[in-house]
């Protein structure tokens, strides 16, 4: 049996969509890798210019455990395989000790053999032989970066993003590995490609949802390049790519770099041919079996994507619907999973936002769906439509869930003042001033940070409600 390659992946999740398409290759080929961990590389978000840098580690922690959740990767605690990283680089001066640091440097110590993949900027591994310098001898990494081997002249992201922090590594005696930018851009799909060469399952829903929110600068057919596919398929098939040694003469105009006479690195000069690296990727994640024993169950409403109105009576503290918008998009996906069940009771605003969620929605209708579908010619045709956009189910007036979800029937309704008589009720509708009633509860999302509330926290709401509550609450 060809003995597993051990490697430690080092990298910016949220910078650009390839990165979880390169993480979901190397997961769907677990009988090859030995996946020591996740060091999240720093990175400056220029889509988000006023998020920190320690904003961007963040981020890329719960993408990376949201990707291990549907693999069906238990972790005891949040931090047993994703560490964050350097929250400066370099290049600023950052040296500051970090679990990412911490971790490349115990690998080095219980490791017999093992790589470090780095899909970003060398940060974490400059910072790691800064302080124990000694680790050079025993670190192998692959570095997907810069493609001007003999010149003057950078123009790779990755290079770029802390320069410094190269030179370290270059200066060292760590063995290094580039794989090449330049040599990865034929690495391209589209939606269509996409969706008509994958199956269903957890892993390619989630990434066409990707796909499906992606801004596509390029051009106009919606062609993007998923290039971190590259040092993945050089992890699983090295024998397939040429490779070739080089003395190391590399230097930048504004910091000319002294390197030992001896130093050479190993750089990949080129790929498998016939779109191997594609089809394996794709053969990778098609074979991958549901992991979800169970989906979860959320709750929420009065998301009103797309309503102007939300924004210019200063309702939400957002500065423009955009920016809602996504926020919306992006704190839902955070916390719901492609597998799971969300109820939304109400208000929606734009429908074609389903596309955007994971999840399957069902959507109890709130008094903008009865607008709406009263213009479509009756409830009939205005549910048809959304089922047709992606929603799971819509629900005209209400409806009661069984005994299985909380023990006993709830009533799921828009308006507080439609509330069952008989059972606990759900609500939304009213979005101030009137979190919980002696009925029930409000699952609105400005309650609830803007995101959909899980299972769990309403059956806490519902024992604070019926158990601790007293009558000055709901005055």
């Amino acid at each position: 049996m060809e003995k597993k390659v051990k490697v430690l992946f080092d990298i910016d999740v949220c910078k650009d969509i390839s990165k979880q398409f390169a993480i979901c290759y190397a997961l769907a080929n677990l009988n090859k890798l030995d996946i020591l961990g996740f060091t999240i590389a720093p990175f400056r978000n220029t889509k988000k210019p006023n998020d920190s840098v320690r904003d961007s580690l963040i981020d890329s922690k719960n993408e990376i455990n949201h990707i291990l959740r549907l693999f069906g990767i238990a972790q005891k605690n949040e931090n047993s395989l994703v560490f964050i990283g350097s929250d400066g680089f370099c290049s600023d001066g950052y040296e500051d000790e970090n679990p990412a640091v911490k971790k490349i440097i115990e690998c080095t110590k219980t490791e017999k053999d093992f790589v470090v993949c780095c899909l970003g900027g060398l940060t974490n591994v400059a910072v790691a032989l800064s302080h124990s310098p000694k680790i050079a001898e025993k670190l192998n990494v692959v570095w997907f970066g810069t493609e001007n081997l003999l010149l003057d002249s950078f123009n790779d992201a990755n290079f770029l993003q802390d320069k410094q922090a190269f030179y370290k590594v270059l200066e060292s005696k760590a063995n290094l590995t580039i794989f090449p930018s330049y040599l990865a851009d034929s690495f391209v799909t589209s939606k269509y490609e996409f969706n008509e060469n994958t199956t269903e399952n957890d892993v390619t829903h989630f990434l066409r949802t990707l796909l499906n929110r992606c801004d596509y600068i390029k051009n106009e057919k919606e062609i993007k390049t998923v290039q971190d596919l590259g040092p993945i398929a050089f992890l699983l098939h090295k024998n397939k790519f040429c490779l070739k040694k080089l003395e190391a003469k590399l230097f930048d105009k504004e910091n000319v770099t002294k390197l030992p006479s001896d130093r050479e690195v190993e750089v990949v000069t080129d790929i498998p041919k016939n779109s191997f690296v594609w089809l394996d990727f794709l053969k990778s994640i098609n074979g991958i079996k549901n992991k979800f024993l169970k989906p979860c169950v959320f709750f929420t409403s009065d998301t009103h994507f797309g309503h102007e109105r939300k924004i210019r009576f200063k309702e939400v503290p957002f500065k423009s619907v955009d920016e809602m918008n996504d926020e919306l998009v992006r704190r839902w996906n955070r916390v719901v999973g492609p597998n799971d069940l969300v109820y939304h009771i109400g208000d929606f605003g734009d429908y074609n936002f389903v596309k955007k969620l994971n999840g399957k929605v069902v959507l109890i209708c709130g008094n903008y769906e009865k607008c709406d579908f009263r213009k479509h010619g009756g409830f009939a045709n205005f549910r048809n439509k959304l089922l047709q956009l992606g929603f799971a189910d819509v629900i005209e007036n209400g409806l009661i869930l069984d005994e299985e979800l909380f023990g006993e029937k709830v009533f799921l309704t828009h308006k507080p003042t439609n509330r069952s008589k008989e059972y606990m009720t759900l609500f939304g509708h009213v979005h101030s001033l009137n979190l919980v009633k002696e009925f029930g509860f409000n699952v609105c999302c400005s309650y609830h940070y803007f995101a959909p509330i899980s299972l769990k926290s309403a059956k806490l709401y519902f024992d604070f409600v019926k158990n601790h509550a007293d009558k000055d609450v709901f005055v």
